[in-house]
């Protein structure tokens, strides 16, 4: 797992995460996302989300944000190994998923 760089409670980085691309029935292509983040508490919710497109558009990436839901009430101060994984339809170009609120990228591999 990553060493603490930033503010977030969970931390992440790229020898966290795979990107694995397949085809769907109809010969759609998808890449499944998946990491595991360092929270600094049990009990946080982790999401991939689609980010906003940049400025520039880059055909060869897949744009995400990774969020946090904090866990209500009283918690262990424990460092916790918190599982995150999404699935997004990609088309033919992209090679790599970036995580942009966190600043690091992951390769995309053929499944």
């Amino acid at each position: 797992m990553s060493e603490p760089t930033n503010d977030f409670a969970c931390d992440a980085g790229a020898q966290d995460f795979t990107a694995t691309a397949y085809r769907d029935g109809k010969g759609g292509r998808r890449v499944a996302v998946k990491g595991t983040c360092s929270c600094h508490t049990p009990g946080f919710k982790l999401k991939l989300e689609l980010a906003s497109p940049p400025l520039v558009p880059t055909p060869d990436e897949l744009h995400l944000n990774l969020t946090e839901d904090e866990p209500s009430g009283l918690v262990a101060q424990v460092i916790t190994p918190t599982d995150v994984e999404g699935t997004f339809e990609i088309g033919d170009e992209v090679e790599r998923v970036l995580i942009r609120n966190r600043g690091f990228s992951v390769p995309v591999k053929e499944g």
